[in-house]
């Protein structure tokens, strides 16, 4: 289960994100505040979630100052920032700060399901917008549970259930495996997965 605090001095925002996210099987919103203060302060005494979920343009203290006080807690807090209208210079002092990435409010919501679970994963270095989610990287330990299924001739909803997750979830993840493996079915995905040792007979 990957825990999630939200960050956004818009309350609706913030309602409407903690909605969605409890809505995937394997996420669970722990948090949900209004400032970076109440962010750093809900850290302190009651532990870091797996992925902080944050908006820039906040008042009293912004993103890039809350995620500095964060990191100096916990140095590798996966923080990911969001943007209503990115900018190019915030992008890149969001990769110097150490944050997971630097995306826009405006993103598809599977594409930021997906990032968050990177993030959580760290399996990809810096998430930015335009990134190509079925293209980067490793396959994730996810995949590779999923890919092992495949394997054993698991249909996307037993994956499903197997691993607490929604089969619309299982369905991107198995996307994400043929398009990284470069294979059209999972067939074609779990014999190229033995050739290159990803999966032990």
């Amino acid at each position: 289960m990957t825990t999630i605090m939200i960050v956004d001095d818009h309350p609706l925002v913030r309602d409407g994100m903690s909605a969605m996210l409890e809505n995937e099987r394997d996420f669970s919103v722990v948090a949900s505040v209004a400032n970076g203060e109440e962010a750093v302060e809900r850290c302190r005494h009651e532990g870091f979630p797996d992925v902080t979920v944050m908006d820039i343009r906040m008042p009293r203290m912004d993103g890039f100052a809350t995620l500095e006080r964060m990191k100096r807690f916990k140095p590798d807090a996966a923080v990911l920032l969001l943007a209503g209208m990115p900018l190019k210079a915030e992008e890149e002092k969001a990769r110097q700060l150490g944050a997971r990435g630097y995306l826009p409010k405006s993103m598809d919501w599977e594409r930021l399901v997906a990032a968050i679970r990177h993030a959580a994963a760290a399996d990809i270095d810096f998430l930015m917008e335009g990134y190509d989610d079925e293209k980067v990287g490793p396959l994730s330990a996810r995949e590779k549970e999923i890919l092992g299924y495949l394997a054993l001739g698991k249909t996307h909803e037993e994956i499903a259930i197997i691993g607490g997750i929604s089969p619309e979830t299982v369905r991107s993840h198995v996307k994400g495996i043929f398009r990284k493996l470069d294979c059209p079915n999972a067939a074609a995905a779990v014999g190229r997965a033995y050739e290159l040792g990803i999966l032990r007979a």
